[in-house]
């Protein structure tokens, strides 16, 4: 929350003025998005441990019995993978 005195009208603001990318940045973009698809998303490296651990805790939430314990995260760096969508 703020006071009154401290919200600002957007037409006061200096914003900077809109900018058209190139074509090179664009295709830049482009290459730098293809190079994070991945389209066999399968295996243990991919593995959505977040997911699983959450439907664990819920459901011993569930059956009133205590929640698993926690394992300690991975800390293996690895790739963001995108799906590309049909």
């Amino acid at each position: 929350m703020r006071w009154p005195d401290e919200v600002r009208s957007p037409e006061k603001l200096l914003l900077p003025p809109p900018v058209e990318p190139s074509d090179e940045e664009i295709d830049g973009a482009l290459a730098l998005m293809d190079g994070m698809i991945n389209e066999d998303l399968a295996g243990e490296e991919v593995q959505d441990s977040c997911a699983a651990a959450s439907s664990r805790a819920i459901g011993a939430r569930r059956e009133d019995s205590e929640p698993p314990e926690l394992q300690e995260p991975d800390r293996r760096r690895g790739r963001t993978w995108i799906r590309r969508q049909p």
